[in-house]
């Protein structure tokens, strides 16, 4: 994977362009918990190019092009620091965030840490708050970004172009200094970097992806414990994009508009040509489905008529049954018969053992816990006819 920011990067850009990108491959990530509950599609002024932003709904939205970088905040419910958030993450299902995914995320934001910790003179990392970083928001950008990157089987490693710097100047807590701000520019060491597009005036890359981009291309100096082993292994490469055949493209819109050329970053996504057998979009891993545990619910019926069978059908597949068929059987002294059986979550076992047993002249009904299902990943489009 290859990230070309030749107009900047931001973590709502980086998110936009795996999002997109997922849509080029027929991907279904829009699902996935963590990810915005909105898409739109921005057209960039200048270059016209087309490319969805996603839009997450709070108060306000972190660190866009041209965000603020003051450290005061009139509302102290903002204000989050790296334990919090690192307490966030840990607790989420693995089933929602994948251990390695959380490692990754919380790199990411050790990383910003440590930046504004010798920026400021902080303590320590602990207590470095962060403001529009630490938003909800911000955290779906970075999160977003990592999940995606997983789920679409990038495994042999993440590039990204230079990154432009910018000219003019951003207003801090120190008063007006030159872009990159300092934080940002801390997070930018050891990266190569370039002018940027002329004519283009404040700050091209965010703390939020400069961050990400030195943790996903494996230069990053956070080291966060994790035990999981994974496919996913990240290298260092940084200026040109590797030699690979390109599979899928994604263009993630910025929200700051420029006269004379988009405001979009750019996902690359393909195949090793050095490494034919290997592929950034594993095989493998950007697996069609889904695995989930289920209840198997199952009972033996002798005595009821087709309309009663298919009546307790319907209501089973009304309440919460992911799945009820009938499928005929012999009994004892050769008496024909109907096992009837259904499928469902684990919450919805009590009312659904109710159906059976009220509609039905059973008197006991297996249960088997831990049944696996596989089933495809799907979505909906609405289609205009």
């Amino acid at each position: 994977a290859h990230f070309d920011c030749f107009s900047g990067a931001a973590g709502d850009m980086m998110l936009a362009s795996c999002l997109d990108a997922a849509d080029s491959l027929a991907y279904p990530l829009g699902g996935l918990a963590l990810f915005p509950s909105h898409e739109s599609t921005d057209v960039v002024g200048g270059g016209g190019a087309s490319s969805p932003s996603p839009e997450v709904f709070l108060l306000y939205h972190g660190h866009s092009h041209g965000h603020s970088h003051s450290h005061n905040s009139n509302s102290q419910s903002n204000l989050r620091n790296l334990p919090q958030i690192k307490e966030m993450l840990l607790s989420a299902p693995p089933t929602h965030i994948p251990p390695l995914v959380a490692s990754l995320a919380i790199q990411s934001f050790t990383e910003l840490a440590y930046a504004e910790m010798n920026t400021h003179g902080a303590d320590s990392v602990e207590s470095v708050h962060f403001h529009e970083v630490g938003a909800v928001d911000s955290i779906v950008d970075t999160v977003g970004t990592v999940l995606a990157l997983y789920y679409l089987g990038v495994d042999l490693g993440i590039s990204c172009s230079r990154l432009p710097l910018g000219e003019g100047s951003v207003w801090t807590d120190h008063g007006l200094l030159p872009v990159p701000a300092p934080a940002t520019l801390r997070l930018m060491v050891g990266m190569p970097t370039c002018q940027g597009p002329k004519g283009v005036t404040g700050e091209l890359v965010t703390p939020t992806a400069a961050a990400l981009l030195r943790v996903l291309t494996g230069i990053s100096s956070a080291q966060e414990n994790n035990s999981s082993k994974s496919h996913w292994q990240p290298k260092a490469v940084i200026g040109r994009p590797p030699c690979f055949t390109p599979r899928a493209i994604g263009l993630g819109a910025g929200t700051k508009d420029f006269e004379r050329h988009p405001n979009v970053l750019r996902l690359i996504l393909g195949d090793d040509i050095q490494n034919s057998k290997s592929s950034t979009i594993n095989e493998r891993n950007h697996k069609l489905w889904d695995i989930h545990k289920l209840t198997h619910l199952e009972a033996n019926i002798d005595d009821a008529t087709p309309e009663l069978l298919a009546h307790t059908v319907d209501l089973l597949l009304k309440n919460g049954a992911i799945d009820a068929w009938i499928h005929p059987i012999v009994m004892k002294k050769g008496r024909p018969a109907h096992s009837m059986h259904c499928l469902c979550h684990c919450e919805s076992q009590t009312r659904l053992l109710g159906v059976l047993f009220r509609q039905t002249t059973t008197l006991g009904i297996r249960i088997q816990r831990g049944i696996l299902r596989a089933a495809l990943k799907r979505r909906f489009l609405a289609v205009q006819l």
